[in-house]
């Protein structure tokens, strides 16, 4: 989040005074791509900001703008935003979203926000009441640059247990205009790109991602392990393969250990005890579908590995 100044209502010192946040891109856009770009934009409207202002803009190059002679504090009048919004933002209370496309050049590698109006075209709304400042302050937060045809991805099922650390769901990349959901449940639970969660029970997370009007959605399953299982997961532990299974998969340096597999209601279907390091493990007569098996070595470790049959 970064205070920058869009707008100074006053001659001297700093006539049309503006602040320009920059930043390079992760790497260069592709010509011919569209690209979604989106910030979140909240108004400082207190005694060090008086005016709420438009136009707010985003503008992509490969950086000459910082060539321009009279870049310290002056309105960059000579370039056209890529994507901005002429709506005044007035609401000191949430982030207001600003989003729109374009389609690249291929030489776009940094982006530059700002004002890029001088102040006689600058719509303003004075601030009733009281007010001792001539600046328009606003805070900048996540900013992204996406492919248009991105589409949600809330990554891997996962598992956990009462006992273990909490799953990481989504990605772990910042500033993505998405929302969170528990499935059923229209209120949002976070609009982060990713992050951890621990549900008690069995719980399916919905990620929507709005990319300039292209919405798209994706579920992520979290299992919750049964109670009373403490799983230590030793360095070197057991490993299981195939997965999915049609009926049939192995446990990897097994000797010695105890293998259960529960359902997802937490009902145990089979046990086996192991003798080889090696061990096949045949859940052939079960139906379809996903199950957990927790395997214990002679120490109590244990390890919990997620069985798809299908």
């Amino acid at each position: 989040m970064i205070e920058e100044v869009m707008y100074y209502d006053a001659i001297v010192p700093f006539p049309n005074n503006r602040d320009y946040l920059q930043g390079r891109l992760s790497s260069s856009l592709i010509t011919g791509k569209s690209y979604c770009i989106t910030l979140y934009v909240n108004f400082e409207g207190n005694m060090s900001s008086c005016f709420a202002v438009a136009p707010i803009g985003v503008y992509l190059d490969n950086g000459s703008i910082d060539t321009a002679l009279n870049t310290c504090g002056n309105p960059q009048t000579q370039y056209t935003p890529q994507v901005f919004t002429d709506s005044i933002i007035a609401d000191t209370v949430n982030w207001v979203m600003v989003q729109g496309h374009f389609i690249a050049t291929g030489t776009e590698a940094f982006l530059t926000i700002g004002n890029f109006s001088d102040n006689a075209h600058t719509h303003i709304s004075a601030l009733p009441g009281p007010c001792e400042s001539d600046y328009s302050v606003y805070l900048i937060d996540d900013v992204s640059v996406i492919a248009s045809d991105e589409v949600a991805n809330a990554g891997p099922d996962a598992f956990v247990s009462p006992y273990s650390d909490s799953a990481w769901i989504g990605s772990h990349e910042e500033g993505l205009p998405c929302k969170w959901y528990i499935a059923g449940n229209p209120t949002p639970i976070s609009v982060y790109g990713g992050f951890n969660v621990h549900p008690d029970v069995t719980t399916q997370y919905v990620m929507e991602l709005d990319l300039c009007d292209n919405v798209t959605f994706d579920t992520v399953t979290v299992y919750a392990a049964p109670a009373g299982i403490k799983p230590l997961t030793p360095k070197g532990g057991p490993s299981v393969f195939p997965d999915p299974t049609s009926g049939l998969f192995t446990v990897e340096y097994a000797k010695g250990c105890e293998v259960v597999v529960y359902d997802m209601y937490g009902e145990v279907r089979l046990t086996k005890s192991c003798i080889s390091d090696k061990e096949q493990i045949d859940i052939s007569s079960l139906a379809n579908g996903v199950y957990m098996a927790h395997i214990t070595n002679s120490t109590g470790n244990q390890v919990v590995k997620k069985i798809i049959k299908g």
